[in-house]
């Protein structure tokens, strides 16, 4: 497993650590709890589009046509 350490502000850490304690969790657990939260229902319906005005549900498909050729160096002396 791997360990990853964080700089939060004080009130944040606080926080958590209540949030931790109700929850009888350690801290680190319950920070990888809130972490692995799916969060795909947080924002309603539609945020995205309104916030952004751009977004939209299919994407047009982006060419990336190959690069062109590079001319023989010899042939331009």
């Amino acid at each position: 497993m791997a360990q990853l350490n964080l700089y939060v502000p004080d009130d944040l850490a606080a926080k958590l650590k209540k949030e931790a304690e109700r929850a009888h969790m350690s801290l680190s657990g319950y920070v990888v709890q809130q972490l692995s939260k799916d969060h795909s229902d947080d924002y309603p319906p539609g945020y995205f589009e309104r916030v952004c005005g751009f977004l939209k549900e299919d994407f047009p498909e982006i060419l990336d046509p190959p690069p062109e050729p590079l001319t023989d160096l010899e042939s331009l002396d």
